[in-house]
């Protein structure tokens, strides 16, 4: 399912520039989805901006030409994310593809099952007058 989501331009091709920079390709990722993170990825689509996350390295030297950057993940799970970048990684971020959303709606909608909520029932201070706080 995955394989028709991933972009298939040669890795660090040039293809513009702006007047921030220069503008590359990197190709051939693939992001991965888990079961177990269902519900941050519920969060993420039912957020006013669903984002994709790129993690870099950076000044990398390859046989061509030196790359300010290049990619070494790409996901949509802002935990995994932020946890690179609290090592000091370079977390790039942008919109997520319209075909890359789809992909993770459906997998969301074929694997998450909410917790239903559980209403937290008080405690009775006055029935039990050695449990009141002194």
């Amino acid at each position: 399912m995955g394989d028709s989501v991933t972009h298939q331009q040669p890795a660090g091709q040039k293809v513009g520039s702006t007047d921030d920079g220069e503008i590359f390709s990197f190709g051939g990722y693939k992001v991965t989805l888990y079961k177990d993170a269902c519900e941050r990825y519920w969060h993420a689509l039912i957020g006013d901006k669903p984002l994709v996350y790129v993690v870099c390295y950076e000044d990398v030297e390859s046989d061509q030409h030196a790359l300010p950057v290049e990619p070494k993940l790409v996901t949509i799970d802002y935990d995994e994310a932020i946890s690179h970048a609290e090592t000091d990684a370079l977390v790039l971020s942008t919109a997520i593809p319209a075909e890359l959303y789809r992909y993770m709606e459906a997998f969301v909608l074929e694997h998450y099952k909410p917790k239903p909520f559980e209403k937290r029932k008080r405690k009775k201070w006055v029935d039990n007058p050695k449990a009141q706080p002194s």
